[in-house]
């Protein structure tokens, strides 16, 4: 009688848990955010052409409006759409504004041995951020100022307007070093209300200046 041979069973391989395709997902290339400023409007503002000439004088001003207008332009083109007898002449004003980034450049070079060619274009936009950021600070100063106002006694010329602490009020015997007006005794919330108007008036200023600028 034979013996049933049990047949070898064959080593039975794990499962391997099907691996799910990665899916990798598509970075778009995300295009630059574009920045569309009412440059009519800012240039309208008295702050905003003040500031500009403040840096650069009359000329800067010129020079800042015509690239807003005209685009990105060479310097030597942009000298004798100017009336500049030459690019050295009209540099000192580009120098200044680019000093606060204003304005900017790119230079090129056609050749191997060519001078670099220099292309300059307006930015507006860095205008409406250097007054907000003045206005900004304005405001910090103003609230320090509030908090000071509230714990001291200050006393005012009746003619020029001038402030004094009480200490310095006392120095003077209570006249002004700058007319010699009798100084009145100012009332803490009558400066706090100033201090709070101006506040709200530049709260108002930036809101305006935000209402200039969109992106896309």
């Amino acid at each position: 009688m034979t013996k049933k041979t049990k047949s070898k069973k064959k080593p039975v391989k794990p499962k391997q848990k099907k691996q799910k395709k990665s899916t990798v997902a598509a970075v778009k290339k995300q295009s630059p955010i574009k920045v569309i400023v009412n440059v009519k409007k800012l240039l309208a503002l008295d702050e905003a052409v003040k500031y500009v000439i403040d840096l650069s004088g009359e000329k800067g001003l010129e020079i800042f409006k015509y690239l807003i207008y005209h685009g990105p332009m060479e310097e030597n083109l942009l000298a004798k759409q100017l009336k500049f007898n030459k690019a050295n002449a009209i540099r000192k004003f580009l120098y200044k504004l680019y000093n606060k980034s204003l304005v900017s450049y790119v230079r090129k070079k056609r050749g191997v041995k060519a001078w670099y060619t220099y292309y300059w274009r307006a930015n507006p936009d860095r205008l409406i951020f250097l007054l907000q950021k003045e206005y900004e600070d304005e405001i910090a100063q103003a609230k320090k100022s509030i908090d000071l106002n509230k714990s001291a006694d200050f006393y005012v010329c009746n003619n020029c307007n001038r402030q004094y602490s009480l200490t310095k009020a006392l120095e003077n015997d209570f006249r002004c070093v700058n007319c010699n007006g009798v100084l009145s005794h100012l009332e803490a919330s009558t400066l706090v209300g100033e201090k709070e108007s101006r506040i709200s008036f530049l709260n108002r200023k930036i809101e305006g200046l935000q209402s200039l600028i969109k992106t896309k």
